[in-house]
C-alpha cells in the first residue's frame, strides 16, 4: 500500500506542477517542488479524493514534504482500518 499511495501522491504533484512523475522524490519538500500554498490545497483535495479521507486543516498545514503526505495518509487510511479515530 505504501507505494501505492507514493504512487497516488507523485502522480497528484506531476499533474498539478506539470513535471515528470519521476522529478518527484519520497524525500522532495513542497518548496523543492516549487508548491505555493494554492498548489497545496489543490493537492489536499485531489488526495482526500483519491483515498476518500479528510486531513484536519491544522495537520494538513503542517505537512512540508511528500514523505509528510504519504505519512499522514498512511496513518488516516490505518485509523481508518482499525476504526479509531486518528491520535495526536
Amino acid at each position: 500500500m505504501p507505494d501505492r499511495i507514493f504512487d497516488t501522491v507523485s502522480a497528484s504533484i506531476a499533474k498539478i506542477k506539470q513535471i515528470s512523475p519521476g522529478k518527484v522524490r519520497l524525500d522532495s519538500t513542497f518548496e523543492e517542488l516549487k508548491m505555493d500554498s494554492l498548489d497545496g490545497l489543490d493537492l489536499l483535495f485531489e488526495l482526500e479524493e483519491a483515498f476518500d479521507l479528510t486531513i484536519p486543516d491544522e495537520r494538513a498545514r503542517s505537512l512540508r514534504s511528500v514523505r509528510g503526505i504519504v505519512s499522514e495518509i498512511e496513518k488516516s487510511l490505518s485509523a481508518r482500518t482499525a476504526g479509531s479515530p486518528i491520535q495526536e
